[in-house]
């Protein structure tokens, strides 16, 4: 139930959220069914007061069924594709169980199909409806595909195996009843443990998967400890039993062989003080006594503990010598010993001490509960240390998982610039020189020496060819550059003159569009080592941009600092006050050929090379963007080059 609950609380607003919490109802109405008998039982076990309640067993069971119909309506629900809609069909059957347990708690109380077996009619009504439950739900695992499927078929199978044997204990008496409930309760361990297992193995967790188990193999642990010290338990108060009890055996032995050596016969030689006295002490020293039984000479006398608490003395025949004792309280007897009066007598004549195993197992029940508890304590407190351990792990795994997509994305992105290089490269040479021979082509007839010939449409179209092919040179250019595995001429370059000339080459474009540039450069930039041409080249594209993104006019900021980094260097910022990048096209902004600008007004090659350039460089170049506040393009260049 809380690892179905932690789930639910991880995937609210999935699609698989619903039949999760059916599931969640499910076993919350199983733990209630769990909760009535522990406080019914415990209260006869610690406060000493049978609870005698007709309906017990109508609701636990009630309980029950009504729990496997949702848990399998949870199965259903995840079927998708039935023929019946399963929440109508869950609640039809519940309410008709908490109708029959209604009419079995006010009306058929006393009608119960067997006075030896706690079945009514109403719980074979509920019998039914629950393997007709376990049957659907079976089917619905069946037609589906997800982790845990076989530990699902195993929990529903068991269940419906034990409201089977539920069913039919009816028939059984005597001993065949008690190991058919036996055979009964182990299959609802072995659901709930298939269940658990289930919901531990579907869920995507880390931590789900590791409660689950950890406390499987607790509850495992936990039953073997409890079996092993049941059983050293009771052996060892058994022999405690049989030591204690020596001395009132032997006391009676000595008194029987010397008040018969007098010539008194057995109910002569219990009517004497001492002897009686003590038999009674005895009684109150071993709290589990309940009998002392003398045989002599066809003779029998019997000290035992009434049900009121009394200690009656008789004296009886051997063949008149009925037992008071019910079947089930002779079955919970036990000798604590047997000595013969006087060896080389009649066998028969012996002294028998018996006792009850209620007292014993009251003791060992309180024992085996402390232990439990103080186990518990200790696996919950090692289940809290784990589990963070384990939240840790798992936030790691997830933030190291994330981290390889990022790094296999930024590969794909790498293999896919690579690729488009070599076919830019390729196209680039086929087309450069028809285009060559346009441009040259154009250039010379519109500047002929007969212009008279052209008229001045003709001359303008000639330029107009002129200027696109001389565009499309200068854009084949660009892919010969985006493609070429150019060698860097390194020197040492003072980033802060590099900035100055990328500034004076688009200085008309600032004039022309009313841009306010504003300086922000340090004085005494670290120089580093790259390749001058290629970084104004850089420098010019950013600028380019940041105008570009202010058609309306602006404010062009160029920051120039020494990096913070370990490996120094300078950082360089271009910042504008343009209408900034859509967040879903951030990612994209330096892959080739893309562009948010106008058809005609980019080739979406500008960025790219740039980011070639300064990964050439050993750099980095990233992008920040708020739309309708702008957008700043970060350089960070290293002292040297590796």
């Amino acid at each position: 139930l809380l690892a179905l609950l932690h789930q639910i609380r991880a995937s609210r607003g999935e699609a698989a959220e619903k039949p999760k919490r059916f599931l969640a109802t499910g076993f919350f109405l199983l733990a209630l069914q769990f909760a009535l008998p522990t406080l019914y039982f415990g209260v006869g076990f610690f406060f000493h007061k049978d609870l005698q309640w007709a309906g017990f067993e109508p609701l636990s069971h009630a309980l029950m069924a009504c729990a496997l119909l949702v848990v399998v309506t949870a199965y259903l629900e995840a079927r998708r594709q039935v023929v019946i809609r399963p929440a109508p069909w869950a609640l039809g059957g519940v309410a008709m169980v908490v109708g029959l347990v209604v009419v079995d708690l006010f009306l058929w109380s006393s009608r119960f199909v067997s006075g030896e077996h706690p079945h009514s009619v109403g719980m074979l009504v509920a019998d039914v409806l629950a393997l007709l439950g376990v049957g659907l739900g079976i089917w619905a695992v069946l037609q589906g595909e997800w982790e845990g499927r076989r530990a699902s078929l195993v929990a529903l199978a068991s269940l419906g195996l034990a409201f089977f044997l539920h069913g039919g204990s009816i028939l059984a008496t005597g001993r065949t009843e008690i190991l058919i409930w036996n055979a009964q309760q182990q299959m609802l361990s072995v659901s709930l443990f298939a269940f658990a297992w289930a919901v531990g193995q579907h869920s995507r967790n880390l931590l789900d998967r590791v409660f689950v188990r950890l406390n499987l193999t607790f509850i495992i642990l936990a039953s073997l400890i409890m079996l092993i010290t049941a059983g050293m338990e009771k052996y060892q108060y058994l022999r405690l039993a049989e030591e204690r009890s020596m001395n009132l055996a032997e006391f009676l032995r000595g008194h029987i062989v010397y008040y018969q050596a007098k010539g008194e016969n057995l109910q002569n030689i219990f009517r004497h003080p001492e002897v009686l006295k003590r038999v009674v002490v005895e009684f109150g020293t071993l709290p589990e006594l309940r009998e002392v039984d003398v045989y002599w000479n066809g003779q029998r006398a019997r000290f035992r503990y009434t049900r009121d608490w009394e200690i009656r003395q008789e004296m009886l025949s051997l063949v008149a010598a009925a037992s008071p004792y019910s079947d089930a309280e002779m079955s919970n007897r036990f000798q604590m010993i047997r000595l013969p009066v006087e060896s080389g007598t009649d066998p028969n004549n012996r002294i028998e001490l018996l006792g009850t195993m209620d007292y014993i197992n009251a003791y060992i029940g309180k024992y085996i509960i402390l232990i439990y508890l103080l186990f518990t304590l200790m696996v919950g407190l090692a289940t809290g240390i784990i589990g963070m351990i384990v939240t840790d792990a798992d936030r790691r795994l997830r933030r190291q998982y994330a981290e390889l997509e990022e790094t296999q994305e930024q590969l794909a992105q790498a293999a896919k610039l690579a690729s488009i290089g070599e076919l830019a490269g390729g196209v680039a040479h086929e087309i450069n020189t028809p285009v060559t021979s346009i441009l040259s082509l154009a250039s010379h007839l519109a500047a002929g020496k007969n212009p008279a010939k052209l008229t001045t449409g003709q001359r303008k179209s000639l330029q107009v060819i002129a200027q696109q092919a001389e565009r499309v040179s200068k854009i084949v250019g660009n892919l010969l550059r985006l493609s070429r595995q150019s060698h860097l001429e390194l020197t040492r370059v003072d980033v802060a003159e590099l900035l100055e000339t990328a500034v004076t080459l688009v200085q008309h474009r600032l004039s022309e569009g009313k841009v306010r540039l504003q300086r922000e450069i340090e004085a005494d930039l670290p120089p580093v080592l790259g390749d001058a041409g290629r970084l104004t080249e850089v420098f010019v594209n950013l600028l380019n941009n940041a105008i570009d993104a202010m058609p309306g006019g602006g404010t062009l900021l160029i920051r120039a600092r020494a990096s913070v980094e370990p490996t120094g260097g300078v950082r360089v910022e271009v910042a504008d006050t343009g209408c900034g990048i859509p967040a879903e096209h951030l990612p994209r902004i330096f892959d080739p050929f893309f562009t948010t600008k106008e058809p005609g007004r980019g080739t979406g090659l500008g960025l790219s090379i740039s980011h070639g350039i300064v990964k050439d460089h050993g750099g980095q170049i990233w992008a920040e963007s708020r739309p309708g506040l702008g957008t700043k393009l970060a350089v960070a260049l290293p002292r040297e080059v590796s």
